[in-house]
């Protein structure tokens, strides 16, 4: 690695109702511990304390479960309006010093440390390209943003994530497979499969 790597920040988004899950997905558990801390792990294991996790919806209860000394934790106020109020809040938490930003959900559980690495190491070869990541016949986050394009994320309105700019730019993208990056869990079905496999 080198120095770029120490002005990259990792955004995670933790801020959603669940509703489609019925309870906060960010707490359920999964190889002993939440899905939020899952992620927050694989974060600090390559970025340390650079790290941003955006709440919204049943902050109280997150912040009382998980561990998040360390950490910079943002409240977004407006999390019912949708995905990219949080994204914006995140975004906006950065230093100005942040060259880059490694945009992160918390409930994609088989994504690891490794594969977080791989996305980093493809981004230290191109430092002025997206690295997203490639699955199913599509591409998303996880996925490593330049500074020159946090004012484009910063933009996104309503329930729009990362994955409407990815496509805007795809010029701008190197894609790196990460098959595991195609399980998120919404609904109870992706958990009870979550389960079954792991």
């Amino acid at each position: 690695m080198n120095a770029a790597i120490d002005h990259v920040y990792a955004v995670i988004l933790a801020a959603g109702a669940s509703s489609r899950m019925g309870s906060p997905k960010q707490l359920l558990i999964w190889q002993d511990r939440p899905l939020l801390a899952h992620a927050l792990a694989n974060a600090q294991s390559v970025l340390a304390e650079r790290i941003v996790v955006v709440l919204g919806a049943n902050a109280e209860a997150i912040t009382t479960a998980i561990d998040l000394n360390g950490v910079s934790v943002v409240l977004n106020p407006d999390w019912a309006d949708g995905m990219a109020g949080s994204i914006r809040a995140g975004i906006e938490a950065l230093p100005a010093t942040a060259g880059a930003v490694l945009l992160m959900l918390c409930d994609q559980p088989l994504i690891n440390a490794a594969h977080l690495q791989n996305l980093l190491r493809a981004w230290q070869q191109a430092t002025e390209s997206i690295v997203a990541s490639q699955y199913a016949e599509s591409f998303g986050v996880p996925a490593v943003f330049p500074a020159e394009f946090f004012q484009q994320l910063a933009s996104l309105t309503g329930d729009r994530g990362a994955k409407s700019l990815l496509a805007k730019l795809d010029s701008h993208l190197v894609k790196i497979p990460l098959p595991e990056a195609e399980l998120d869990i919404d609904n109870s079905e992706d958990y009870s499969y979550l389960n079954l496999i792991r």
